[in-house]
C-alpha cells in the first residue's frame, strides 16, 4: 500500500494532495453515491423522530457528525470494557449497577450512530467518509454486542446448560455477530447498499438494553429457567435466555442467507469494475479472516484479552473493505497479516500469572506487558489503516484533515450538499 502523497487525480479539482492519489481512485471517491437503507421496524415507528428531535434540540450545527459517531464509539466501549471486567465469564454475575450503566451506554451508542447522519444531512456534511467512520464504529459494536448476547441471557462462557459443550455456544454466538455484520458489509460493497431487515439490529441493541435493566433489576436466574417447548417439536426442556437467542439468530441468519444469495446473484457491482464477474472472492476473502478470529477465540486461555483483539482485527478488516467500496476498485488485501498473527498471539497466552509451573511460568508484569503489547499493536494496524483511508478522502474532495472538524459552508455546498 503506498503512502506517497501525490496530487489528486480529479480533472476539476478541489482538493489537495494526499495519499494514493490515483485516476482510479480519484474517480472512486467522486464517484461514490451513499444510498441509504431501509428502516428497521422501531426506526420507521419511533427512532427516526426521537433522532431527528435530539438533534435539533441538543446538537449545535457547529458539530461535526463523525465526533457523534466517535462519542457513541466511546460508551460502547465503556459498556463493553464494564463487562468483561465485572462478568468475565460472561455468567451474567456483574453488579446491578453495572447492568444499569451499561444499558444507559448503549442506548447512547445507538442514539448517537443514529443522529450522526441526521446531523450530516442538517448541515449539508455528508461524506464517503462520514460513512467511513459511522461502518467502522459499527463493527467494533457488533462484536461489543456478540459478548453481551452471552452474558444477559445467561449463557455463559462455559455452557452450564450443556457441558459437554464447553465454550462452543458462546464462541457460536460470539462468531456470528461478527459474520453477520461481515456478509452485510460486503454486499454494501458490492451492491452499494446495506441490507437491513424489518426487525434486524436496532430491535436487537433495544432487546439487549431492556434485557440489561430487567438483569438489574431481578437478576439472570430467569433465563436459567428450563422451559419445554413442544409446541415446537423440542422434547428436552430449554433454558429460557438459550430459546430467546436461537430464534432471534435463527431469523437473523435467514436474513442474511437471502441478502447473500441475492447479492451472489447479482452480476455486476455499480461500484467495483475489478469484481465484475461476481462478489465471491470478497466474501470468501473475509469469511477466511473470520475463520481465524473463531479459531482464536475458541481455544484462548484468556479470552478477554483475546476477545479485545480480535474485535480490533475484525474492525481493521471492515475498514479494508470500506477501502474497496469507497476509494479503491482494485484494493485487494482485505485482511492483514500482522492482525492474524496478533490474534493467534493472543490465543496464546495464560488467563493468569504462574501458569505452566516453574519458572517457565509468566509473572503478573510480564502477563500484563503482554497483554498491553498485542492491544496497542494491533490497534496500531487499525489506527494506519484508517488513517490513511481519511486522509486519502478528506484529501481528494477537499476535506478538513481533521475528520471531526466541519468543512467550511461554501465547501460543503460544492461537494453537493
Amino acid at each position: 500500500m503506498s503512502s506517497t502523497v501525490a496530487p489528486c487525480c480529479a480533472a476539476s479539482n478541489p482538493g489537495r494532495p494526499h495519499v494514493r492519489a490515483s485516476a482510479a481512485r480519484c474517480a472512486q471517491v467522486r464517484s461514490y453515491k451513499y444510498t441509504s437503507p431501509d428502516d428497521t421496524l422501531l426506526e420507521s415507528l419511533i427512532l427516526n423522530r426521537f433522532w431527528a428531535f435530539a438533534v435539533r434540540a441538543f446538537v449545535p450545527e457547529w458539530v461535526a457528525p463523525n465526533l457523534l459517531t466517535f462519542v457513541g464509539l466511546l460508551h460502547a466501549l465503556a459498556a463493553y470494557a464494564l463487562l468483561l471486567a465485572h462478568s468475565p465469564a460472561l455468567d451474567g454475575s456483574a453488579p446491578s449497577w453495572v447492568y444499569v450503566a451499561c444499558a444507559v451506554c448503549l442506548f447512547v451508542y445507538q442514539t448517537m450512530d443514529g443522529m450522526d447522519g441526521k446531523q450530516a444531512r442538517r448541515v449539508g456534511a455528508g461524506s464517503p467518509l462520514g460513512e467511513v467512520v459511522d461502518h467502522g464504529a459499527d463493527a467494533i459494536a457488533s462484536c461489543v454486542y456478540g459478548v453481551f448476547l452471552v452474558d444477559v441471557f445467561g449463557i455463559g462462557w462455559e455452557s452450564a446448560y450443556a457441558p459437554s459443550l464447553g465454550r462452543w455456544p458462546a464462541v457460536c454466538l460470539i462468531t456470528y455477530s461478527r459474520a453477520a455484520f461481515a456478509l452485510d458489509s460486503v454486499a454494501a460493497a458490492f451492491t452499494g447498499r446495506l441490507p437491513v431487515a424489518r426487525l434486524d439490529a436496532q430491535e436487537l441493541q433495544a432487546v439487549i438494553q431492556l434485557t440489561c435493566l430487567w438483569n438489574a433489576a431481578r437478576g439472570v436466574e430467569c433465563w436459567r429457567e428450563l422451559v419445554a417447548f413442544g409446541a415446537l417439536g423440542l422434547d428436552e426442556p430449554m433454558p429460557l435466555g438459550v430459546m430467546v437467542v436461537l430464534l432471534g439468530a435463527g431469523a437473523g441468519a435467514y436474513a442474511r442467507l437471502k441478502s447473500t444469495a441475492a447479492t451472489l446473484a447479482a452480476k455486476t457491482s455499480p461500484h467495483l469494475p475489478a469484481y465484475s464477474r461476481g462478489p465471491a472472492l470478497i466474501y470468501a476473502r473475509v469469511l477466511s479472516f473470520e475463520l481465524v478470529l473463531t479459531a482464536a477465540t475458541a481455544h484462548c486461555a484468556n479470552f478477554p484479552l483475546t476477545h479485545v483483539v480480535t474485535t480490533v482485527a475484525f474492525g481493521e478488516c471492515m475498514v479494508r473493505l470500506m477501502h474497496l467500496r469507497v476509494a479503491d476498485p482494485d484494493f485487494k488485501p482485505l485482511s492483514s497479516a500482522y492482525g492474524a498473527a496478533y490474534v493467534a498471539l493472543a490465543a496464546c497466552v495464560p488467563a493468569a500469572a504462574g501458569r505452566n509451573g516453574g519458572s517457565g511460568g509468566w509473572s503478573e508484569g510480564g502477563l500484563a506487558a503482554t497483554c498491553a503489547a498485542l492491544i496497542l499493536a494491533v490497534m496500531w494496524e487499525y489506527a494506519a489503516l484508517f488513517s490513511t483511508l481519511a486522509a486519502q478522502l478528506t484529501g481528494c474532495l477537499g476535506l478538513p484533515a481533521n475528520p471531526f472538524a466541519l468543512a467550511g459552508r461554501e465547501g460543503r455546498r460544492e461537494k453537493g450538499a
